[in-house]
């Protein structure tokens, strides 16, 4: 049987030394009751091991699962597909599902555990079905655009600095909203972001620009653009830059983010690591924080889904060589 533990090396019954002292029986002639007396042990000890020994040789001197064979108070196997179907086709918590089949919702949660389907997370939300990541294979075979809207901060702060005590408003702000507009390669991650007024079509058409020229003073020939459907990459304007830049525009199926999955996480990064990082002043200030961001999301920050590299650093390693040039 599979060893259950790893006992400590210097323990007193390690697999050596119940070895020693079944040889002490054995082929030194120790009585049970003076082994048991040497090791410290109860004399059923002793007699246990010599005749494990007996039986299988060394693989009888290891340690054995003490689980049963058999549970009869086990859940059924078919109440347990049953839970597994449950979580598949509604996404419900242990506690829903244990009401439907007439569980204890924390029998209910071991059995999801058991199945790796514990954590909602761990599966799509459309589809329930895991999770396949995949990573194209060259720099700019795929670029992932998308705007992202922040509220602006006012002169002096938000509620995050002044706090929302009483008598102060809790409405809009009325400093209006900013724009984060980004394009991310899918093979490095390298990304090239600006924070604008609107999200227009006009607006993000000259945004692609920008980016494909950045991309392109990089070494990156752009191929594919994938955007999701709003309005702003259904304009002429976008479908005309895009055209120009000599790459095809893709669009994800209405409802599933997750295709565009890279630069949603990359706007959740922005969220934790930069927009709600501190309690920002004022919005001119938060805006000059952003450039430095970018700058050490590109060049500094590990990622593991690069196996903890830069992104730089893996377009680089992509071109052959080891020092990126644009380091600093």
């Amino acid at each position: 049987m599979v060893q259950a533990r790893c006992p400590h090396p210097n323990a007193r019954l390690t697999p050596r030394g119940r070895r020693d002292m079944v040889r002490a029986v054995l082929e030194d002639g120790w009585t049970i009751e003076a082994a048991a007396e040497r090791w410290q042990v109860d004399a059923k000890t002793v007699r246990k091991w010599r005749d494990r020994w007996l039986a299988e040789g060394d693989a009888g001197l290891k340690d054995r699962s003490s689980r049963p064979r058999s549970c009869p108070w086990a859940t059924p196997v078919p109440l347990r597909q049953r839970v597994i179907e449950l979580r598949a086709q509604h996404r419900w918590g242990a506690a829903h599902i244990g009401h439907e089949v007439g569980l204890a919702a924390s029998t209910t949660q071991k059995i999801l555990a058991a199945a790796g389907q514990g954590r909602l997370d761990r599966g799509d939300r459309a589809t329930a079905e895991p999770v396949r990541r995949y990573q194209r294979d060259r720099p700019g075979e795929l670029v992932h655009v998308d705007v992202k809207k922040l509220a602006a901060i006012p002169s002096g702060g938000g509620w995050r600095l002044n706090g929302r005590g009483p008598g102060k408003h809790r409405g809009h702000s009325g400093a209006g909203y900013r724009f984060l507009h980004t394009a991310i390669d899918d093979r490095t991650r390298l990304v090239y972001s600006e924070i604008l007024d609107d999200e227009q079509g006009l607006t993000s058409a000259r945004f692609w620009q920008r980016a494909h020229a950045h991309f392109a003073a990089l070494g990156i020939t752009v191929e594919r653009v994938l955007t999701d459907n709003g309005t702003n990459y259904r304009s002429r304007h976008f479908a005309q830059a895009v055209a120009a830049s000599g790459a095809a525009h893709k669009r994800t199926r209405p409802y599933r983010p997750q295709t565009n999955g890279k630069v949603e996480r990359f706007h959740r990064i922005l969220l934790e690591e930069w927009a709600y990082l501190r309690a920002w002043t004022s919005e001119t200030e938060r805006a000059a924080g952003y450039a430095g961001f970018c700058h050490f999301y590109n060049h500094h920050r590990s990622h593991g889904s690069l196996g903890w590299s830069t992104p730089t650093a893996t377009l680089t390693a992509l071109a052959g060589d080891n020092v990126p040039g644009t380091h600093t």
